[in-house]
């Protein structure tokens, strides 16, 4: 093998040409398909970054012509006192304030949340603490916890803010705790966190204003949980019929709402596109192989005359084409990463998951070696074959000239076909 290697790197070196033609076209090619798989991987394939991420569920009501709502707080505080399904259960509402006293008034992204909120998603505080059961009573939830990120760059990681003061919409809150370094929370929406405190005015049924979150329980499955959560939500109908009639209950599992549909297509389409473009590549390469393997004729009827068998000379083309293929995807990497992160910061703020973290990692890199490795047999397996296919008589006359007439012509044209064909469902697919 070592020895293969060393004679296709020489042989590729004679060709300097058709090597940087085929090292560009594979390098474009691997490089489009690894930049969308490292987004593929990172938003549907790789588990969410939180302990025990299965079991972690969105709860939402189901009013009587519609998928899902909002939450009354009243049905809320029923949920979770009478369900045994969840281990934890949070309420969660948008609540964005201004920052006063630190130079200019600053607009922040907030939400105000249960107290076992951060619990759900297994996060504990860097610094601080997080937020305490008797925080969400009314007179007791004028507490915050900041985001790592919002920490450093508002208040320059200051280590003696927690137990400080601040002045949000005017009100005095004290700084309790910061979120860890690098957690999905750093990449979301908001940048602080509040207890919810139900007002007086809130508690009420008629009014569906915020959203929850819940984890199972151990041993209880997500089917479990629903029909647990219908029939409470049934019972809740049945109890208020002026306010729940024909209400319901939705739980969904968080990993399967994360991404929505919208993207969930995007990603797949992209995904298809660059694929198609490695086809065309492959073709591309193929046909070039074909030819440069008519150039070669009579090297391979002298190498056959001398006992090489045809299987020994197909491998020889294989390691040649793979050698190729993974120099090319080497190159590949650096499109790759290129195209990764010119995308990455193409995309608007807030359009993909917070827990998304779209990066070149090992997984990626494996997905490039392994489409390395078969786009060179890909490309180069059906031209061995042609190749190899040597007639001794004719090839080793003196002066014959590599040509590939019959079956290697209309291969060669049906790899042009191929190749149009595949362009122009593309470009049709671009314009749709």
């Amino acid at each position: 093998m070592l020895r293969d290697i060393l004679y296709a790197y020489r042989t590729l070196l004679k060709s300097p040409g058709l090597t940087i033609v085929s090292l560009l076209t594979l390098a474009i090619a691997i490089g489009a398909n690894t930049a969308i798989f490292s987004f593929v991987d990172s938003i549907l394939l790789t588990p969410l970054p939180y302990p025990d991420s299965d079991k972690i569920v969105r709860v939402l009501e189901k009013p009587p012509n519609g998928p899902r709502n909002g939450i009354s707080t009243l049905n809320f505080l029923d949920w979770r006192s009478q369900n045994n399904a969840f281990e934890y259960m949070a309420a969660q509402a948008g609540a964005d304030v201004t920052l006063t006293g630190y130079g200019e008034p600053v607009q922040l992204r907030g939400e105000r949340v249960s107290p076992q909120y951060f619990n759900i998603f297994g996060l504990k505080a860097a610094q601080g603490r997080l937020f305490t059961a008797d925080e969400e009573q009314r007179g007791n939830e004028h507490k915050v916890v900041l985001s790592h990120l919002f920490w450093i760059s508002q208040f320059g990681g200051d280590p003696k803010l927690v137990g400080q003061t601040i002045h949000l919409d005017g009100e005095p809150y004290i700084v309790i705790g910061i979120l860890p370094d690098g957690s999905a929370f750093d990449r979301g929406y908001s940048q602080i966190w509040m207890p919810l405190a139900f007002r007086p005015d809130q508690m009420t049924r008629n009014f569906h204003w915020f959203g929850s979150f819940a984890k199972l329980k151990p041993g209880v499955t997500l089917q479990q949980a629903r029909a647990r959560m219908d029939t409470i939500g049934a019972r809740i109908a049945r109890d208020h019929p002026d306010s729940n009639k024909n209400w319901g209950v939705v739980v969904e599992r968080y990993s399967d709402i994360m991404v929505s549909s919208v993207l969930r297509t995007s990603l797949y389409v992209l995904l298809s596109a660059v694929g198609m473009i490695l086809l065309i590549g492959c073709a591309n390469l193929a046909n070039l192989t074909l030819s440069r393997g008519a150039a070669r004729e009579r090297e391979l009827a002298v190498r056959s005359a001398l006992g090489a068998s045809r299987s020994r000379l197909i491998r020889q083309f294989l390691t040649e084409n793979i050698l190729l293929s993974v120099a090319g995807g080497v190159l590949g990497i650096g499109v790759g990463y290129a195209t990764m992160a010119a995308l990455r910061a193409a995309v608007p703020p807030f359009s993909l998951p917070s827990e998304a973290n779209v990066v070149m990692d090992f997984r990626v890199l494996l997905f490039t070696l392994a489409i390395s490795v078969l786009t060179g047999i890909i490309f180069g397996l059906v031209p061995a074959f042609a190749a190899t296919k040597v007639n001794l008589s004719v090839s080793l006359k003196e002066g014959a000239r590599g040509t590939i007439g019959g079956a290697g012509g209309r291969l060669r044209g049906a790899l042009v076909i191929t190749e149009v064909a595949l362009a122009f469902m593309l470009l049709t697919g671009a314009g749709c």
